[in-house]
């Protein structure tokens, strides 16, 4: 790919006819397929449209894909990798599944992103397009985005979508988030916390709930409870917790621990609500009292872990992906637990690194679809290998006229196994925001090499 600083050009991809095959199947547990043919899969997504799935129970993730699987978010901005990940079309914003089947996900902060909709965590459709904001949730079967600072319903699974109105403040960054069938709507400038029950037709204005309580929400033993990290004006952080009885309309809160955060989202279990700070798990009944105990998470320092959880209450397994600032890529790590206490770090041939992931969910699927798709993406799988890079200009890119400035650009050169004398020339889609080398380059250049 050539990628150029400070100076117009189009981004170039040149890709020779080349492939090599993966010896990868797909192997669904008769054990985890009950009756009804469905499958657990476990699906995490991230920045750059990243998606992976689990149907083994956390055991193997497979099927990891993003929109551009050669970019790098925040590394060194001279990096011909570098992506901002955050102002982005594809930065995450929201994931959310239905009790009919389907999985959505939502894209782009400060700049126009996608919404999708997938079967079978695997194939991706895009439903909506020229849009950014606070994510999306699920109540219902409906699908509630906010989007582009306004509020938008679909009850026919993304096809079509009507706008909600209303008289309540949605300037103050609010993300929506669902338990159960209630939504609740949290900003993040304004701290408003808002609640619907009826699939966010109306929303309600809850004025004495701090949305600094509820980074996270769930539901168990007949009451809600919801974690999150509240920082107040030369004040040191404090992880907090709340609760409500009445279904989410009033909640009592507390600041739990003085100068720490929660390290993940928190989760229940069927008998406790479990969440992670400082190396320890914290455990609790009633939201109210917590007991802490000391963790393990492999080979990564305890007191700064922190990760995306989601729990299979059919196998009462835990499962994780590393969130930590700087542990990206190869250092991204993805773990399993039947405790929440002691934590087995997968190695990379289970799990390989990549994207930030943002939030993992559960769903019951198809087991047949979900074959179906897997052995369809199987058949034609090749190794995309990672592409020679070759400088043009070695850091004294010419501006004309016979100056010259500190830039460069670079060819990402795609060799083939067995070359036939043809190439080819890719020009992937983009502009000054940002560029489209993963779908409209690398990925063209390996379909290309089959």
């Amino acid at each position: 790919m050539i990628k150029r600083k400070a100076f117009p050009c189009c981004l170039l991809a040149l890709a020779f006819v080349a492939a090599s095959w993966l010896n990868i199947g797909l192997t669904i547990s008769s054990a985890n397929a009950d009756d009804d043919q469905k499958v657990d899969v476990f699906l995490g997504a991230g920045k750059l449209g990243r998606t992976v799935i689990s149907i083994d129970d956390g055991v193997t993730w497979i099927h990891d894909h993003s929109d551009d699987d050669t970019a790098r978010c925040w590394c060194e901005k001279d990096d011909p990798h570098y992506i901002e990940c955050d102002h982005h079309p594809t930065s995450f914003t929201g994931l959310a599944v239905s009790d009919d089947g389907w999985f959505y996900a939502q894209y782009g902060w400060g700049t126009p992103g996608t919404i999708r909709r997938s079967r079978d965590a695997i194939h991706w459709e895009v439903v909506r397009t020229d849009g950014n904001g606070g994510g999306l949730a699920v109540a219902n079967n409906v699908v509630v985005s906010l989007w582009n600072g306004r509020r938008w319903r679909s009850i026919d699974h993304g096809e079509s979508w009507a706008e909600v109105k209303g008289d309540l403040n949605w300037k103050g960054h609010p993300f929506v988030k669902s338990v159960g069938n209630t939504l609740f709507a949290v900003g993040r400038e304004d701290s408003q916390f808002k609640i619907s029950i009826d699939a966010g037709e109306t929303w309600k204005l809850l004025p004495d709930v701090n949305a600094g309580w509820s980074d996270s929400i769930v539901e168990g033993n007949g009451i809600l409870v919801s974690t999150g990290n509240r920082r107040l004006k030369d004040q040191p952080e404090v992880a907090c917790t709340a609760r409500s009885t009445d279904g989410g309309q009033t909640w009592t809160g507390q600041e739990l621990l003085p100068g720490q955060r929660w390290a993940a989202n928190v989760i229940f279990n069927g008998q406790d609500f479990v969440n992670w700070s400082g190396g320890q798990q914290y455990r609790s009944k009633d939201g109210v009292e917590w007991t802490a105990t000391p963790m393990t998470a492999g080979s990564f320092n305890v007191r700064h872990w922190g990760a995306n959880v989601c729990f299979n209450d059919r196998t009462e397994t835990y499962v994780a992906i590393l969130n930590v600032w700087g542990n990206f890529y190869e250092k991204q790590k993805a773990y399993r637990s039947k405790d929440g206490v002691t934590w087995e770090e997968l190695d990379s041939e289970h799990f390989s690194g990549g994207h930030p992931i943002g939030k993992i969910v559960l769903a019951r699927v198809d087991a047949k679809a979900v074959q179906n798709a897997s052995e369809e993406i199987d058949s034609a799988k090749v190794e995309v290998q990672k592409p020679e890079r070759l400088s043009l200009w070695s850091g004294h890119a010419p501006n004309g006229e016979g100056t010259f400035e500190d830039g460069d650009a670079w060819l990402s050169l795609h060799r083939p196994e067995k070359p036939n004398g043809a190439a080819v020339v890719i020009c992937p889609g983009g502009g000054y925001g940002g560029f489209v080398t993963g779908a409209e380059g690398h990925r063209i250049a390996t379909w290309l090499n089959q």
